[in-house]
């Protein structure tokens, strides 16, 4: 789906929160609802697709794992091959404070989904939803403490805030906290995080009671992957999402998408002070 039918998605997000709000329904929004807006779109505009919701990520159930799969929202499948076009995920925001940690996990399960033939493309989309008051003050209020105890938005460097904006996510760039975030990944997924990916807002809505924006999520034309180390004995054998995970090989930390070892950057593992990672 591309960007322009996307943007579409977030107007009918946006008109379908404020029907509900009209009608009285205003306790039942959650993250949930807002699967009945984008499932009845994506219908529509996915004649020549195979849509599927709550679809197994293909690269992070490895096998034996117990409990629920870990899943996609919403998926579209080409309907010759069954081959994923695109992926996107939803988050509602309320008056709690933000799992911050669950934003970067999305954002990181959306990086790294791959095709499985050379040159097959894959969308990645964010919508983030919420009442106005509480968008602001848990999403785009929200903080975090850099290392000299200053405090920066935690989307700085990490989502663009204003419509049409692209931002390139550097890991090295990030503060300690944000860099924390992203390695609280590696450690609940066992897999590499890229070093560098970039993020755009393709509309953020700001209307009435309700704001909708929608990020999509793009790899770097020449991606690579940073593998941090750890003393905890986990991460030894990270797997790379340019490997399926029906595929028998088993990676080592070293082996991403760079031609040579040397390319590869180890940096330190860290801890989220603010969020426990969540399961």
């Amino acid at each position: 789906m591309k960007p322009d039918k996307f943007a579409n998605l977030g107007k009918a997000v946006h008109h379908w929160l404020s029907f509900q709000l009209l009608c009285g329904r205003e306790q039942l929004m959650s993250e949930s609802y807002l699967n009945q807006p984008t499932g009845e779109y994506l219908l529509n505009v996915s004649a020549s697709s195979h849509l599927k919701t709550e679809y197994d990520h293909p690269f992070l159930n490895e096998e034996g794992r117990q409990g629920r799969p870990r899943q996609i929202d919403f998926c579209l499948l080409s309907r010759d091959t069954q081959r994923l076009t695109t992926a996107i995920e939803l988050k509602w925001i309320n008056s709690t404070p933000l799992n911050r940690q669950r934003i970067v996990h999305d954002l990181l399960r959306l990086e790294c989904l791959r095709g499985t033939e050379k040159g097959q493309r894959i969308y990645r989309y964010l919508i983030v939803a919420g009442r106005t008051k509480d968008f602001n003050e848990q999403l785009l209020g929200t903080k975090c403490q850099k290392k000299d105890n200053k405090r920066a938005p935690l989307l700085d460097g990490i989502l663009a805030t204003s419509e049409g904006q692209q931002v390139s996510v550097i890991y090295q760039n990030l503060n300690e906290s944000q860099q924390a975030l992203f390695d609280n990944y590696v450690v609940k997924y066992n897999m590499g995080i890229p070093a560098r990916f970039e993020t755009k807002l393709e509309f953020g809505i700001r209307e009435g009671a309700f704001c909708v924006y929608g990020w999509h999520i793009q790899c770097s034309s020449n991606r690579k992957e940073i593998s941090p180390t750890t003393t905890l004995g986990k991460n030894q054998n990270q797997r790379s999402p340019q490997t399926p995970l029906s595929d028998p090989v088993s990676l080592t930390p070293a082996q991403t998408n760079s031609s040579s070892p040397s390319d590869v950057e180890m940096v330190p593992l860290i801890y989220d002070p603010f969020h426990s990672p969540t399961p």
